[in-house]
């Protein structure tokens, strides 16, 4: 089989966001099976084409380059360039070796004009969580680009042959934004490499660790939590291992993470960038691994840690309750409940026990449902149920 993804984001150049991290661990595994994969992803600098083996990386820049002409540099901001230099590409993929099928994320509707340029491609949209949902979680206020960037996506949709999803929560969502009318989307998980992500002998030290993005949405119930942590545990450091985000009115929230507790205590919060070759001693050094957000889909932060043996804690909200099992593979509490959150935080940094219980537990959860050897046959079976459709 041979599938094409196309998505902005592809590490390493883009970063490991969570589209991107799902893309590389799909292509890969696909891979490793016999399939062959083409990856149509954004240049960061020059346009390029790498290959290795049976898989195949295009970088490519968005078109037209609306810059070059006088006057009309506005329709950057309005129109998706990227959207409409991939299904370019993808047309001169397909007239050199068939596609099977063609799969993108809905965010930025990156899959928009495939069917334009390909009639016949079998498209599959797979749903990570549109740009309406992550923009009002981190309370930022659509601007008139925003707004036409969500119908972009809403057509993306509801022009795809097939969906998937990796949560349930995240199909029902986005039924309530794009009435799906009973179409039937497959939720199948994330996949994870359990080989890199894995426990080893290691000392935990007494370290809180927080993956992800500062941003509204991932950190404000930790954020409020925090002086009562630190207060409850005179040796515990608190680590943030992720991009910050600014607002404008009340500034980073690195500064106001740091001005919420004591000038004494502030040496014990860390801030740092986690490269991807050196997550998994990060998630092995913690003690307990928390991402209490407002709302979350399918995290790899969580599904990281869990490989990695670390317990953790998050908020029953999104597709957490799917992906844990609470008080067994790890902790859930009541969503923006910082008061909640502190004690289930500082319950588990007093009983190294049940953290290593837990730790073990989500470990075994992740390798029987999450690992690259259990989803990716799952997912190929979707891929074969989609193209039998046609038939």
């Amino acid at each position: 089989m041979h599938i094409c993804y196309i998505s902005q984001e592809y590490p390493p150049e883009t970063g490991w966001g969570g589209i991107g991290t799902y893309t590389f661990e799909m292509a890969h595994g696909l891979v490793e099976q016999g399939h062959r994969v083409t990856v149509i992803s954004l240049a960061l600098d020059e346009e390029t084409i790498t290959s290795e083996g049976n898989l195949e990386l295009h970088r490519i820049s968005p078109k037209p380059d609306w810059d070059r002409f006088k006057g009309m540099w506005r329709l950057n901001r309005y129109w998706p360039g990227f959207s409409c230099a991939a299904a370019l590409r993808l047309k001169e993929i397909e007239a050199r070796s068939h596609v099977d099928l063609v799969e993108s994320a809905e965010v930025y509707a990156d899959s928009l004009f495939v069917r334009g340029r390909l009639p016949k491609a079998r498209v599959i949209v797979r749903l990570h969580t549109a740009r309406i949902f992550s923009q009002a979680l981190s309370r930022l206020k659509p601007t008139r680009p925003d707004r036409f960037l969500y119908w972009q996506e809403k057509r993306a949709i509801l022009g795809a042959q097939a969906l998937t999803a990796p949560s349930q929560a995240i199909v029902e969502l986005t039924n309530r934004w794009v009435p799906l009318n009973g179409r039937r989307v497959r939720v199948v998980p994330n996949p994870i490499d359990t080989r890199w992500f894995s426990p080893e002998p290691s000392t935990r030290e007494l370290e809180l660790l927080f993956v992800g993005r500062l941003e509204h949405n991932k950190i404000f119930t930790l954020y409020k939590a925090l002086p009562d942590i630190l207060r409850r545990n005179k040796n515990v450091r608190v680590r943030f291992a992720g991009a910050g985000t600014d607002n404008s009115t009340r500034g980073s929230w690195r500064t106001r993470i740091l001005d919420s507790v004591p000038v004494n205590d502030r040496s014990r919060l860390l801030f740092d960038r986690v490269a991807r070759e050196s997550a998994p001693e990060f998630y092995r050094r913690a003690a307990i691994c928390v991402l209490p957000s407002i709302w979350e889909n399918f995290p790899y932060a969580l599904l990281e840690a869990m490989a990695c043996g670390t317990p953790v804690v998050a908020t029953r909200i999104g597709g957490f309750p799917e992906l844990i099992e609470d008080g067994v593979s790890g902790v859930l509490v009541s969503p923006e409940s910082p008061a909640h959150l502190a004690d289930a935080i500082c319950d588990l940094l007093k009983d190294s026990d049940k953290r290593f219980d837990l730790g073990s537990k989500g470990r075994r959860r992740v390798e029987e449902l999450y690992s690259t050897e259990r989803v990716i046959p799952a997912m190929v079976q979707v891929y074969n149920e989609v193209l039998d459709s046609r038939k």
